[in-house]
């Protein structure tokens, strides 16, 4: 495994990952020590260090007349995630409010890529209400894992999703969710003539989201009342 990547996916650096992995195989080390393993400026490596300590990754002691870190355990790194997710959940709420109350915020946002596809995905997930038109079968094929994430959270808060779907994805994608969701979740298929396309339109609340899931990836969430109200209509009279 490559704990490089890894450990920078969950918000280190690359100059703090590789002192932290240092450490973690060199033991007590001196800053000296470090920047020469690492490659990275003594200056560099002192700011380094003292990031990690405020992270609680590494500890300072004394060696000889000189300084000396070392790793503490890495099941900081999750007590640290925990700590985080605790804090955000606290503010979350509030800080939802001030961003709703923005006078001057976009009502058309534009998503360019795959990791920012899955961000619209995630947004939906504050509705009570979701209703679809598009592939289970695309979504599932492009993204098998963010798929079962996705699902399992709408299981989690207990939204109710309905779907109107491309017939192949009665085989594909559709059976998941009927079986992980069961009553809160709907689907109807298109006739097979009608063949599968590689889109998602969502709609919930007062937005309504278009997806393409395949290259060249694209979204964009419009957010207005009265057209979300008027998908809707389309959506159950469909």
């Amino acid at each position: 495994m490559n704990f490089t990547l890894e450990l920078q996916k969950i918000g280190l650096h690359k100059s703090e990952t590789a002192v932290y992995l240092f450490l973690l195989e060199n033991g007590l080390s001196t800053p000296p020590q470090i920047a020469k393993a690492t490659k990275i400026a003594r200056t560099n490596t002192y700011n380094i260090l003292e990031e990690l300590k405020n992270k609680g990754l590494v500890k300072e002691q004394e060696k000889g007349k000189h300084k000396a870190y070392l790793a503490n355990d890495p099941e900081t790194l999750l007590h640290s995630i925990e700590l985080k997710k605790t804090t955000l959940e606290k503010i979350i709420p509030d800080i939802r409010a001030v961003y709703s109350s923005q006078k001057n915020k976009p009502k058309i946002r534009f998503f360019e890529n795959l990791e920012q596809i899955k961000e619209i995905y995630l947004q939906s997930l504050e509705a009570e209400k979701i209703m679809a038109i598009g592939s289970t079968k695309s979504f599932s094929d492009l993204m098998p894992d963010f798929y079962t994430f996705y699902t399992g959270k709408i299981k989690e808060k207990g939204i109710v999703f309905e779907d109107i779907l491309t017939s192949p994805s009665k085989l594909k994608g559709a059976p998941e969710q009927i079986s992980t969701l069961k009553g809160l979740y709907e689907a109807k298929f298109l006739p097979d003539k009608y063949k599968d396309k590689p889109t998602d339109i969502l709609i919930w609340n007062d937005s309504i989201a278009f997806i393409t899931l395949q290259e060249p990836f694209f979204g964009t969430i419009i957010t207005n009342k009265l057209l979300a109200e008027n998908f809707k209509m389309i959506f159950e009279v469909l």
